[in-house]
């Protein structure tokens, strides 16, 4: 039987990847309107973040979305990020 991931951990992943857009934790943290340390909990998995936080974190991946696909259809393809998968 196949495993779904908990709420945490899925948490953890949007967040870790908003790290990346973000430029690091302080800079997310300071979008979020959170300490840092909240943040690490969250990117461990131990806890998710309130909804009002979640949803923030959303934006920051949508407009990431939005900047990458204005990108490739200008012909440009967006710069790869460090965290970006080569596949």
């Amino acid at each position: 039987m196949e495993q779904k991931p908990r709420w945490a951990e899925m948490c953890a992943q949007i967040l870790k990847q908003c790290e990346t857009v973000r430029g690091g934790r302080e800079s997310l943290a300071t979008f979020l309107g959170v300490h840092p340390t909240q943040v690490a909990i969250w990117v461990s998995g131990r806890s998710g973040p309130p909804r009002a936080v979640f949803e923030k974190a959303m934006e920051i991946i949508l407009a990431e979305h939005d900047r990458r696909e204005t990108l490739e259809q200008s012909g440009r393809m967006p710069r790869r990020r460090r965290g970006d998968s080569a596949a």
